[in-house]
């Protein structure tokens, strides 16, 4: 896996600015030191340190070792420990000494004049303060103003300080959430002089690495190209997605129902793409799909999602049933419905071959049709599924009623929200953490990404 460093652009723009001052803030373990560094490693100028005054140079590389090798030695300011040694062949980083304030912000000012238009990020502000017992922001400042320097200061602290409105930049990293089911976020307070689009970024520190997220979108496709099907095994389908298989400890267990609950503002387009790889992964095996579309989806909107992605063939094999299983509600009752449902059913049921069909409802379509009758309508598609080893998935929109009695009938319950435009992934059965939503066309046809948020 491309374990890939990002920050928000506007972050990175505003510090090519001169003479500019940021603060980052959160409580411990939010992800302060990575984005530090991995502004370091990002704007990749040679004027460009780092100041650590908690732990020494070779301790980051052992914990951050992919945002290390980005960031040269000469980079790295240890300013961690008054006696300073090195083992047979290090590279020594830079030193500053700081056994008192006078001799600290000598040291500091020289290597400010040393380098013209330099970012210095000073990891952390309690840390030189502490060492020095002394309060140092205001000298930092002057310096600032001498030299034409960039600072960026790390601090441990979450409401709101003097120095807060002494910066030019406000950054706030918050963890959210419970211990086993939290997002990370990155929130922009202020950046002077800046319009805002966006204020608020998801991200994770996967890999050991910072990567924040854009809003959810599409991207172009060049070029569309066949679905390359992902095998099955003894015992589970594929999602179509690897990471989506890895997730779920090697896809969807044969003969199993799926709980898809669509949370509020989240597009036709964004839930499709938990649905549409494992639908194309079946057809482009051989095997078949029956839809029944969720209110507001057309035959156009399913066919037009799987068509570019298979054969011709391929198409023959879905079918779409749409308007009340092509019965007239208005002219028959309740019971009468459920008495042709259950006909219908069977009848289908009988012709379908074992591990052959993967089945998509929505469940609205369902509840519009059948109304206090839905539980048994699912338990007789339940049984059938289990039966034959099939795979069916149901989609609960936001609002709708039913989604704990529906959750505890199916084997697996996922989730998708919507945060700040970016779109979180959860399994609630089996647990999971969260995940972000990307979407890969590179090779042609969608590719499920999901990045945990750890």
């Amino acid at each position: 896996m491309d374990f890939k460093i990002s920050i928000p652009r506007v972050v990175e723009s505003f510090l090519e600015k001169p003479s500019v001052s940021v603060l980052i803030k959160g409580k411990p373990g939010t992800g302060k030191t990575i984005l530090a560094l991995s502004l370091l490693a990002m704007i990749r100028k040679q004027n460009s340190f780092y100041l650590t005054t908690r732990v020494n140079a070779q301790s980051l590389k052992l914990a951050y070792p992919l945002v290390m090798e980005k960031i040269q030695s000469n980079q790295i300011i240890d300013a961690s420990r008054k006696i300073f040694t090195l083992q047979a062949g290090e590279t020594p980083p830079q030193f500053i000494g700081y056994s008192d304030k006078p001799t600290f912000i000598k040291q500091l000012y020289q290597k400010m004049l040393e380098e013209e238009d330099s970012l210095i990020i000073l990891d952390s502000l309690e840390g030189i303060q502490s060492l020095l017992g002394e309060n140092i922001y205001y000298e930092l400042f002057e310096l600032q103003r001498e030299t034409g320097s960039r600072l960026v200061f790390v601090s441990e602290y979450e409401e709101r300080k003097e120095l807060d409105y002494m910066v030019d930049g406000l950054i706030l990293l918050r963890r959210v959430g419970s211990d086993d089911n939290f997002l990370r976020e990155l929130q922009i307070i202020k950046l002077r002089g800046t319009c805002l689009k966006l204020n608020t970024y998801p991200f994770t520190l996967f890999g050991g690495v910072f990567r924040h997220f854009e809003p959810f979108q599409l991207p172009t496709i060049s070029e569309k190209k066949a679905f390359q099907p992902l095998p099955d095994t003894e015992s589970h389908f594929s999602t179509g997605s690897k990471d989506l298989d890895e997730v779920l400890g090697g896809g969807y267990r044969k003969g199993s129902t799926v709980l898809l609950e669509v949370g509020k503002n989240i597009s036709r387009e964004a839930y499709f793409q938990i649905v549409v790889p494992t639908a194309l992964n079946f057809l482009s095996r051989g095997k078949w799909v029956m839809v029944v579309p969720s209110l507001g989806t057309s035959r156009e909107n399913v066919l037009s999602a799987l068509s570019n992605f298979i054969q011709e063939e391929g198409l023959n094999r879905i079918t779409i049933v749409e308007k009340k299983w092509g019965l007239e509600k208005l002219y028959k009752s309740t019971q009468n419905l459920l008495e042709e449902f259950y006909y219908q059913f069977e009848e289908i049921f009988r012709k379908i071959e074992p591990e052959s069909h993967f089945a998509s409802f929505g469940l609205d379509s369902l509840l519009v049709e059948f109304e206090g009758n839905l539980a048994e309508v699912l338990e007789a598609i339940l049984y059938g599924v289990q039966k034959k080893r099939l795979l069916a998935l149901f989609i609960i929109k936001y609002g709708a009623n039913g989604i704990d009695k529906v959750a505890n009938m199916v084997d697996y319950h996922l989730k998708i929200e919507e945060r700040g435009g970016v779109i979180i992934f959860n399994s609630l059965k089996p647990k999971s953490t969260p995940h972000i939503v990307e979407v890969d066309y590179a090779q042609g046809y969608p590719q499920l990404e999901l990045t945990p948020i750890v």
